[in-house]
Formats: structure tokens, C-alpha cells, sequence
């Protein structure tokens, strides 16, 4: 996956010396995520089911900051991006409950098209690198692994107004963000997915 986002980003490089406009800037995303949990196994249970007591609770808003770069190329513009991200959530089974935070580096590629000068479209995959985790729980019974790397889909749109940017984008999860949960002594294997809704504002330099 890193090898992947490597590549990514050289070919973008190449890119940008045969671009027909280049412009970079900064911009600042709030997010409004929520993890949804399918196929839930018990595993401590002989296989059998155990997720109507697991409940995790939409994560509160979340933040973005980072640079990202537009590129022209015949009518349309490739913008990649880096963000650093911090995501906060609850996990509940039962009596217990802990808050789970990670933080991690976004990498979207965006492809889109631009309309009248100042309406934009575009849609695009994700990568995203774990930086850091943290669960902390009542009495410590809650434990996850989550995935080094991940990857989802971006689209929204979007208005330029000078140097200002304004998008309004969504995001899905094309695979689960972990293996398993382990709260209070049971193990469950999950397909837990992070969604969200994002509002995006960035200056051009």
C-alpha cells in the first residue's frame, strides 16, 4: 500500500511539469463520521452471533488540516491531497465503553471538472495511513486492531470564489478499518467501515 501511495505521488510530480496551471494551497476539513458494523462474529462463542449487545456510537466531529495541489490537464484538474486526521468514537458492549481516537494521513486523488469558472465535481479514492491509536476504557476491557492502511471513495463538489475553496464532499469505506474487537473478554470479528460527510475550506497561494 505505502509502495502504492509512493507511486502516486511521483507520477503527480511528473505531472505537475506538464501541467497546463499549477496552484497549491492549504485548506481545513470538518468531518461528521459514522462507523457502520456488519458481519459481526463472535469468536470467544464457538462462532456464533454476540453483536446485539456491541453498539458503536457515531464519532463526534472530527478534523483535517493539511496542503493539497490542482493540476489542469485538458479541461480537467487531478487534485491530491494530504491531510492529518483525527477521528474520536465510543465503543459499548454491555456495561463497558471506551473512547477510541486515531489519528492518521489522508491521501485523496481527486479527479474533477470545473463549470462557469467557479462551480466544481469530483470524485476520487482515499488512502489513509494509521498514525497513532488510543482506547481507553472504564477497566481497560476494550481492545482493537486497527488496519496500518485503508483505502475509500471521495466525491462531492464544490465552489472557487478568488483564492477561497469551499467543498462539501462524502466519503465511504471500500474495506473494514480493523480485524477484530476484543471488549470484555470477547473477541468479535467485524466489517466495520468509516463513512462521513465533510465540509472543506481551502486558500489558494
Amino acid at each position: 500500500m505505502k509502495k502504492i501511495i509512493l507511486s502516486l505521488w511521483v507520477v503527480g510530480s511528473s505531472m505537475c511539469l506538464s501541467a497546463q496551471s499549477f496552484d497549491w494551497g492549504a485548506k481545513v476539513n470538518v468531518g461528521s463520521p459514522n462507523v457502520s458494523v456488519e458481519d459481526i462474529t463472535n469468536l470467544s462463542n464457538s462462532g456464533n452471533g454476540g453483536g446485539d449487545l456491541l453498539e458503536i456510537n457515531d464519532a463526534s466531529l472530527n478534523w483535517q488540516l493539511g496542503l493539497f495541489a490542482r493540476l489542469k490537464l485538458l479541461g480537467f484538474y487531478i487534485q491530491p491531497e494530504a491531510m492529518f486526521s483525527y477521528t474520536n468514537s465510543e465503543l459499548k458492549y454491555g456495561n463497558e465503553s471506551g473512547d477510541v481516537k486515531i489519528t492518521k494521513l489522508d491521501i485523496p486523488v481527486m479527479i474533477g471538472k470545473r463549470f462557469l469558472r467557479v462551480f466544481r465535481v469530483n470524485a476520487g479514492p482515499v488512502f489513509s495511513i494509521k498514525l497513532n491509536q488510543s482506547i481507553k476504557s472504564t477497566a481497560n476491557e476494550i481492545s482493537s486492531n486497527y488496519k496500518n492502511t485503508t483505502v475509500g471513495l471521495q466525491y462531492g463538489i464544490g465552489i472557487d470564489v478568488s483564492k477561497i475553496s469551499i467543498d462539501l464532499r462524502v466519503e465511504k469505506g471500500l474495506q473494514s478499518i480493523s480485524n477484530d474487537l476484543k471488549i470484555a473478554g470477547e473477541t468479535f470479528a467485524t466489517d466495520q467501515r468509516l463513512n462521513q460527510v465533510m465540509l472543506a475550506l481551502g486558500y489558494r497561494f
